[in-house]
């Protein structure tokens, strides 16, 4: 049997598959951008059943604008599929500069139901 907070995050993978980059529903052990990184949120998990997962886009910093661009066009893909599955994301943040990954990121929360309690 598959846990409940597992399921939380292949459904929300599942819902990604179209986005253009490659979707990680699990942190990787190095980013490459571009991707998307499926972390939990906060709070992680909820009375009812809810759980929160954080939706990070990240593009590579090629330079200003492109990089820019770049990350808006993925994280408008990354809504667009959300909801277009029937998920209901939260607002994004503003891009960030994640120097580990050496790109530009964005964290969009989304909040689901499941079993777990």
């Amino acid at each position: 049997m598959t846990a409940a907070l597992t399921q939380a995050r292949t459904e929300v993978a599942a819902a990604l598959a179209g986005v253009g980059a490659t979707v990680h529903p699990a942190p990787p052990a190095a980013v490459q951008p571009p991707c998307v990184v499926l972390l939990p949120g906060a709070p992680w998990i909820r009375p009812r059943g809810h759980v929160t997962l954080e939706v990070v886009a990240y593009a590579n910093p090629v330079g200003g604008a492109d990089a820019l661009t770049a990350l808006e066009n993925l994280v408008e893909s990354v809504r667009g599929a959300l909801f277009a599955s029937g998920l209901a994301p939260g607002d994004t943040d503003q891009p960030t500069v994640d120097a580990e990954a050496n790109a530009l990121s964005a964290r969009t929360p989304i909040t689901i139901r499941t079993t777990c309690h």
